[in-house]
């Protein structure tokens, strides 16, 4: 008899991957909503590495302690690489919640020095608390993966195999099981990509409403062993590495590939090939070829509204790329009317505390900037910061981001003490949290320098930053405006 495994098997094995390749330290966050899943979860991940590499620290059971990086250090194993801290929300031992956050915000630097790999496995609630209350910690899950890992309904009704994309389904199975059986190493590769490719565009398993499918996850599975050691990429992520390269006519044809195969296998009302028109339509937009940006983000679209509705978070995102689009042409009317279609959605469906929410506030905001209208644009920056400090805390490069715009738009208006103050805000939060050769880090700096210069201050750029970027204040004396 088959087992019925009930997790998100492309999650688990992107895990895995990550896992496998990761180069040195790294914290890794897996959530899971039922308790006993998180040891199953990494035993299942332990039994494909060599003996006394992964080791699963459970605090599920675990009494009469009190956290900290010493007691965490004691639990290690001498020889392990990769540590799962399975049931990580119950980590506090005997500690109040407000002192265990305390606590592990401090310990942030002193667990990213250690040798090993820490996989953290809570559930979503937990992990919106820590996004919350530990800012220093949360930071280090912010520019790596974020695993989430959901258990199949077991009262899920049989799969339908009579959909409109089985036919091709089966076939694509047909063919690339047939080309398995006569694999070389020397023709695997080029397997693999493809099969990655239709995987990659289909999504996750657990959404998948064709048995073929899954049995086709079930040959993509036997072929990793073949290139556990490289690394396979589809045509879409070679298109991104082009187009932020900016080397836009060679993304533009990788995205054209991925869109043939999205066309071919998925069909042209597919939610994915409109993620590939969406993508097209950024390159066009970063050319500045803002007509055939629109004609492409009017594809995605149709599909959208159509297949995923008029109120779906991925509708917004549309409309947000194509007020966009107005907005570099310089028709801000259009672009708050498409701004305002998004709102509602974020609002309605995220809800108004959502991070989201704050970034469409912003775009309000970037608008209203550009209208020479600062009041408004201050209003809405304001809006999304008090959702920006409440929920990713005030110490989250996205809150600095925000903080470097509104002190953009206090530089439009002549108010160069706010701009400043702003700009030393942000730029601590950066540097703090990205580095000092982060392109963010830079860009604030730079808008500093701007600011000041545009103030007429009466010292060199350099000799004022040195004197006010160690405490929380700018003390200066401005000449001219102020």
């Amino acid at each position: 008899m088959e087992t019925v495994i009930p997790y998100d098997e492309l999650e688990l094995e992107r895990l895995y991957q990550r896992l496998l390749h990761q180069q040195g330290n790294a914290f890794f966050c897996v959530t899971v909503n039922r308790v006993r899943s998180h040891a199953e979860i990494a035993e299942r991940i332990r039994e494909r590495f060599p003996l006394h590499e992964v080791q699963i620290i459970n605090f599920m059971g675990k009494r009469n302690f009190r956290f900290s990086s010493a007691f965490l250090s004691s639990l290690i194993e001498e020889d392990a690489r990769i540590v799962f801290l399975a049931n990580f929300h119950l980590a506090g031992g005997d500690m109040p919640d407000d002192e265990f956050f305390q606590v592990l915000n401090l310990s942030r630097d002193v667990l990213a020095e250690w040798p090993v790999v820490l996989v953290f496995m809570m559930p979503m609630y937990f992990r919106i608390q820590l996004a919350q209350n530990t800012p220093d910690f949360n930071s280090f899950f912010q520019y790596r993966a974020d695993f989430v890992i959901e258990e199949q309904d077991t009262h899920e009704p049989k799969l339908d195999t009579t959909d409109r994309y089985s036919e091709t389904n089966r076939e694509l199975l047909q063919y690339y099981e047939e080309k398995y059986n006569t694999l070389t190493n020397h023709e695997s590769k080029q397997a693999f990509e493809t099969l990655l490719n239709i995987l990659k565009l289909n999504g996750s398993v657990r959404t998948l409403s064709s048995i073929e499918l899954k049995r086709f996850y079930a040959a993509f599975c036997r072929l990793l062993p073949f290139y556990q050691n490289e690394s396979s990429v589809s045509a879409n992520d070679i298109a991104t590495v082009y187009d932020d390269q900016g080397d836009y006519a060679q993304a533009l044809e990788w995205y054209e590939k991925d869109l043939a195969i999205c066309e071919k296998v998925l069909g042209k009302e597919h939610p994915n090939t409109a993620v590939t028109y969406n993508n097209i339509a950024l390159v066009y937009t970063h050319q500045g070829d803002y007509a055939q940006a629109l004609e492409w983000y009017e594809k995605a679209l149709a599909i959208r509204e159509k297949v995923l509705g008029k109120e779906h978070p991925s509708t917004a995102t549309t409309y947000n790329n194509i007020a966009l689009v107005y907005t570099h042409q310089g028709d801000y009317a259009q672009a708050l009317e498409w701004y305002e279609k998004a709102l509602a959605i974020d609002e309605k469906v995220l809800g108004k505390e959502h991070p989201d929410t704050a970034t469409t506030y912003n775009n309000i905001a970037g608008v209203y900037d550009c209208q020479g209208d600062y009041a408004q644009a201050l209003e809405w920056h304001e809006k999304a910061l008090a959702i920006q400090e409440t929920v990713l805390g005030k110490e989250h490069p996205n809150t600095a981001a925000t903080y470097n715009n509104t002190a953009g738009v206090y530089r439009n208006q002549g108010d160069y003490k706010n701009a400043l103050e702003l700009y030393l805000k942000a730029y601590r939060i950066c540097l703090r949290k990205l580095g000092d050769v982060h392109p963010n880090t830079n860009t604030t700096k730079n808008n500093m320098e701007i600011a000041y210069r545009d103030a007429d201050m009466s010292e060199p750029f350099e000799q004022w930053f040195e004197k006010n970027f160690g405490d929380g204040t700018a003390n200066y004396k401005l000449r001219g405006s102020l």
